[in-house]
């Protein structure tokens, strides 16, 4: 699963069913640019990862994945969780940035 940011700074959701990857793909912006993208839905706390609000993860769930989509995604967090990859407390689950 991709978390895209799109040319206008907008995101969507590539490969929605793919629950085995996670990652957001950012082309040709830096860390500032990236956290200006997510808003309030992400948090930078380096330049290689973005915590993604798992709430604007669903939404974006429900407009791009397929039936059963929640189920799956529900069981990716759930693997990040017994990673360490999810901040359980603001409710952000971790993701590699590809530029």
């Amino acid at each position: 699963m991709i978390v895209r940011v799109q040319e206008d700074g907008t995101l969507a959701l590539d490969d929605a069913d793919t629950f085995t990857a996670f990652s957001a793909h950012a082309p040709g912006r830096d860390a500032p640019a990236i956290a200006a993208a997510f808003g309030t839905d992400g948090e930078m706390r380096d330049d290689d990862h973005v915590w993604i609000s798992i709430a604007r993860l669903h939404e974006l769930g429900e407009v791009h994945g397929s039936d059963g989509w929640r189920e799956g995604c529900d069981g990716m967090i759930a693997f990040a969780t017994s990673k360490g990859w999810v901040d359980e407390a603001k409710g952000l689950v971790r993701a590699h940035i590809d530029r």
